[in-house]
Parts: structure tokens; C-alpha cells; sequence
């Protein structure tokens, strides 16, 4: 109310000023300039926030189960994660029970939904440990082993060896998890419709598409070769451990999702040639899982050096 009334009374004296001036022409004395230059400030402060509303102290809770004692489902928890519900009565994992509220409302339609989810809590095999998706690191345990899969994938399916291969780090949904591997775990990290692709590069073109993404924070998940960054310039680019041809045509195995600008990249239009599949990512990495299983091995990504980002 305060700061209304005062809008007003500054918009009143401004056309008190211009009235004065029109009818009498004459030089308006200094206390009226210091008077108009004090309402208008008054003016200025009245927008301006303030910070007279309601403050609040907030408290973080850890979402950990610890009222219900409920955890995430896996394959070898599904009976006992969530509790039960007969219908009236929730009975949680910690033993406590609810006959009303959101509580068992919310038991009620997840238990609902489990057997629906039957399927996806087959293992299909396991991790040596758990890794990350990682967006902010040149290369990351989880994109090197992706990346890799998709290489090997690549030289399988399109019959000639595969030189190079690149993925995007965004394409990687979720961690993959230490110990048992979900086929849930599989479909959420490759949770989109991006198909496996050939292209044929010359090796001019390699060296543009390695200059484009030395602008970038993180580059991208590669497999194959070798790059050095410093001050966003390439310095070192190698391919099979050697530096990368100009001349020479390389085989890549990518996705689909980055021959036509995703990310900003746009391969098919480096290419001498491209080649797409019917090959969903999450099957080729399904694939991958499952014949590490067979062998009875486990799943596992590590550091190796493929990229390196330097400050100048």
C-alpha cells in the first residue's frame, strides 16, 4: 500500500512539473529538481524486491526406505521389496502397517504393476562393478566399454574390420550396476530407438569431426583411436596406433542418432558412404552382455587414455 501511495504521488508532482513549465516558462528552482529526483528514487525502490515475505528453513530428507523400509525391485528381491497389500492393509517391509492415506494408496498400484515387470528382472548377466554415465569426463569406465561393444558389434555385422567407432554419452541413460544385470537395467540405459550404423570416413574428414568435438567440454565416447586435446586444438590423433591418414578411407561404426546432427554432429555428411541396421542399441548390448555371461565373464569397462583434454 505504501509503495502504491508513492508511485502516485511521484506520477503527480512529474505532471505538476510539466504543467508548471508550459503555463509559466519559467526555470524551475533547484528544491523542485532535488524533490523530483528524491520521488522518482522513491519510485525506483518501490520495484525494486524486497525481502519482507516469509523465509523458510529447509530440512533435506534421504528418500532411503526408512519409513516403510521398502527398496528398489531386482531379480532377487521381487517378493520381499515392496511388502504386501490385502486389499485394506499395507504391510511394509519394516513391519509397520497403514489402512489409509497416500501409503497404501501408492503400495497398492506399485505391487500392482509388478507382475507386468516380470520380464524385465531376469538377469541376463553381471558387473564387475558398478559404473557411472558420466557426461563431464572425456572418457568414463561405462562409454569405453559401450563404445567398445559397439565397435566389436560393428566389425560382426558389417563383415570388414571396424577402425573407429563413436557413440554419444547421452545416449547412455543410466549407471550399470555392480553385481547382477537386469534386462530392466539394460532397456533404461538404452531407453531410446537409435539403431547401430556403418559409415565410410576419409581421414580429412576424421580429423574435422575430432576438430569439432576439441570444442566441446567432454568430446565423445570413441573407440579405436586416440586423441590428445589442448586449449581445444588437437594435438595428437591416432587411429589403430597410428596418426590418422587424410587420404586413407577408415570403416565407423556409429549410430543413427549422430549422422544427421544429433549433438551436433552430423557424420553422414563426412561420409563417403553410410549404412544403417535394424540393430537397436539395447539389443547390441543385451548381445554383448549375454555372451560375456555364457563365457562366464563378467561385465567391465576401465580408463585407458583414449582422450585426453588439456588446458593450454
Amino acid at each position: 500500500m505504501i509503495h502504491g501511495a508513492f508511485i502516485w504521488i511521484s506520477l503527480l508532482f512529474l505532471l505538476f512539473l510539466k504543467l508548471y513549465i508550459t503555463l509559466f516558462m519559467k526555470k524551475i528552482p533547484v528544491f523542485l529538481i532535488a524533490l523530483a529526483a528524491g520521488l522518482i528514487a522513491g519510485c525506483a525502490l518501490a520495484f525494486l524486491p524486497c525481502n519482507h515475505g516469509p523465509q523458510f528453513d529447509w530440512t533435506t530428507v534421504v528418500m532411503d526406505g526408512s519409513r516403510t523400509g521398502a527398496v528398489p525391485v531386482n531379480a532377487e528381491n521381487v517378493d520381499t521389496a515392496l511388502g504386501s497389500f490385502d486389499g485394506e492393509t499395507y504391510k511394509a517391509p519394516s513391519g509397520r502397517t497403514w489402512t489409509s492415506g497416500p501409503v497404501p494408496e501408492v503400495a497398492a498400484m506399485l505391487l500392482d504393476a509388478q507382475p507386468g515387470m516380470a520380464r524385465l528382472k531376469q538377469v541376463v548377466g553381471h558387473s564387475a562393478k558398478m559404473m557411472m554415465n558420466v557426461r563431464t569426463e572425456p572418457e568414463t569406465p561405462l562409454s569405453n566399454l559401450v563404445v567398445d561393444a559397439f565397435r566389436e558389434r560393428g566389425t560382426k555385422e558389417f563383415k570388414k574390420p571396424m577402425d573407429f567407432a563413436i557413440t554419444n554419452f547421452g545416449g547412455i541413460r543410466i549407471p550399470m550396476p555392480e553385481g547382477a544385470i537386469t534386462l530392466e537395467d539394460v532397456e533404461s540405459m538404452f531407453p531410446f530407438k537409435n539403431y547401430l550404423a556403418f559409415a565410410r570416413v576419409k581421414g580429412e574428414n576424421l580429423l574435422k569431426l575430432f576438430d569439432q568435438l576439441a570444442l566441446t567440454k567432454s568430446f565423445q565416447a570413441i573407440s579405436g583411436a586416440k586423441v590428445t586435446v589442448r586449449g581445444q586444438k588437437v594435438t595428437e590423433a591416432l587411429v589403430g596406433g597410428k596418426p590418422v591418414d587424410p587420404a586413407r578411407v577408415y570403416n565407423v561404426t556409429t549410430i543413427d542418432f549422430l549422422l544427421d546432427g544429433g549433438d551436433g554432429i552430423s557424420i553422414g555428411a563426412l561420409a563417403e558412404e553410410v549404412k544403417l541396421t535394424h540393430l537397436l542399441l539395447k539389443d547390441v548390448m543385451l548381445d554383448y552382455i549375454r555372451a560375456k555371461e555364457a563365457a562366464g565373464e563378467m561385465v567391465d569397462g576401465n580408463l585407458d587414455g583414449r582422450v585426453t583434454m588439456l588446458e593450454e
